[in-house]
């Protein structure tokens, strides 16, 4: 080895550069909205920003309340299935889940203005509903040709001698991961290069095993109002909360022993982040004539404090280039772990939206979504971090993304078929590793409905598609090292049921 090894257990006092952890990826996460609501909302795919009269339905446009004659409650209690692909260099692995969560839970009351123009009646509701569900696991394992999440720490490390190091960095030049080029006091080789000695020979088993889990919820609180059936307007109140566990393991092992020194390494990322929110909705339903209602609705952008404690530890295996004599092996180890608080600010949405009743037969119904996923923000990092470069790097490769649901409804008595389809369009600009990264979803419903009391019931299917990267490619012109994507597909279903009363 070029440095006297030792068995480390060790935490650092850090530089706030290293101390920014957060990026695109915790922007992205908590921006995204798949709202789920009642089972007839689920159920015509959430096209309800101009059909309106559900609770659910203020959360895309407030004026939906005005649309209310009576009282009514309404519970959905929802079963989630996950199944996640994984594909990499021709390998790959399959994982299910399922749980059990609520959905949805509202309550609206109207009450009549006794009048027959301007103001007929005046409408309040409250309804929580789960916008995202952030369980995931997934299993990478294959064999990497060329390139290790080593040669990554390397490179983050340029520019710093050794006792200005930080973060992953420190943890990878501590293990003996990393260490400094020949002739160079601030420029870094992995120990794959055995440190830019000779030429990488790589082809070392590689398996992450990703562990996250979490929600998002919104509750919100709005009024409508109905000028004599023809304009509905709202104004609306949405407070916002989320929990998120990030967890991976990340192991190479050189099974082949190609690599001088190395047996094996792990890493290890795991971070609980809680946050809560606040936003404004605006909202108006026009009903040109007694069959067409149109629809707009504004929500601001949703402003979070986000919490997060982390933990971070590097674990090497070193057989010190003599593999039959385990005697002289060694085990650095590096761990990190702190607290960090820090303030997200996630787009705006904008909803557009028509319906049409079929005379008593049904109804069809269309949204269109604007989300300019560009103008999040990460800001007030609790050392005074400003997260300029992030900013930067999110407005360059996030973009604005359309979304699109369609929803219909059939009635035969007291019985009604549902059916709808969605689509979310990328967050990524044009020309980024996932600027194909869409969402399609197909829902189908039933429900049964009296003058008191209905039941409706809805499956919703959701499919993913995301280019997940272990660690960044070597970004110069020739590059030391590559990093293949993993292609990972996300196919969930939903199962939700509502109970109503009205009073």
């Amino acid at each position: 080895m070029k440095r006297k090894i030792l068995l480390i257990a060790a935490a650092a006092l850090l530089f706030p550069v290293w101390m920014a952890g957060q990026n695109m990826d915790d922007a992205l996460r908590y921006s995204r909205l798949f709202n789920q609501g009642t089972a007839r909302f689920n159920g015509m795919s959430g096209a309800f920003t101009a059909l309106g009269g559900d609770v659910s339905a203020i959360g895309l446009n407030p004026a939906a309340a005005g649309l209310f004659r009576s009282t009514e409650v309404t519970i959905t209690p929802q079963v989630f299935f996950r199944d996640m692909n994984t594909d990499w260099n021709g390998f790959g692995s399959d994982d299910s889940y399922s749980g059990i969560n609520l959905g949805q839970i509202g309550v609206v009351s109207s009450i009549s203005t006794g009048r027959t123009s301007g103001l007929t009646n005046l409408s309040i509701a409250y309804s929580f509903n789960r916008t995202n569900n952030y369980y995931r696991y997934a299993v990478v394992d294959g064999v990497s040709d060329d390139g290790s999440m080593a040669d990554w720490w390397a490179y983050d490390a340029r520019e710093f001698r050794t006792g200005e190091l930080g973060g992953k960095a420190w943890m990878a030049y501590e293990t003996y991961l990393i260490d400094t080029l020949p002739n160079f006091l601030d420029q870094y080789g992995s120990i794959y290069s055995y440190y830019g000695e000779v030429d990488p020979v790589y082809g070392q088993q590689v398996k992450r095993v990703i562990d996250n889990s979490g929600y998002s919820n919104e509750h919100t609180v709005a009024l409508g109002a109905n000028l004599g059936d023809k304009v509905y307007l709202g104004a609306g109140f949405g407070i916002t909360n989320l929990s998120y566990t990030g967890h991976y393991t990340h192991s190479e092992i050189d099974e082949a022993q190609n690599t001088f020194d190395l047996q094996n390494f792990t890493y290890t990322d795991h971070f609980n982040a809680v946050g809560s929110g606040w936003n404004f909705k605006l909202g108006a339903i026009v009903r040109p004539f007694e069959s067409l209602r149109i629809g707009v609705g504004f929500t601001t952008p949703t402003i979070y404090n986000i919490d997060e404690v982390w933990y971070n530890s590097l674990s090497v295996k070193l057989d010190r280039n003599t593999p039959s004599n385990p005697a002289d092996d060694l085990s650095p180890l590096a761990e990190l772990d702190d607290d960090y608080s820090y303030r997200i600010t996630t787009p705006y949405h904008l909803n557009a939206g028509i319906a049409y009743q079929i005379g008593d037969f049904g109804v069809i119904s269309a949204d269109y979504e604007l989300v300019d996923y560009g103008t999040a923000k990460l800001s007030r990092g609790s050392d005074g971090y400003d997260f300029s470069a992030e900013n930067e790097d999110l407005t360059a490769e996030m973009g604005s993304a359309a979304n699109l649901r369609l929803g219909a409804e059939a009635r035969l008595g007291p019985l009604y078929f549902r059916g709808g389809y969605s689509y979310h369009g990328s967050s990524f600009t044009e020309g980024t590793l996932n600027e194909d990264a869409t969402s399609h979803g197909y829902s189908a419903g039933l429900g049964f409905r009296q003058d008191k009391f209905y039941i409706d019931a809805a499956m919703v299917w959701l499919n993913s598609y995301e280019a997940y990267m272990m660690f960044p490619d070597d970004p110069r012109p020739d590059p030391f090292y590559n990093s293949d994507p993993v292609n990972l597909n996300t196919k969930d279903k939903y199962l939700s049921v509502t109970v109503g009363l009205k009073f």
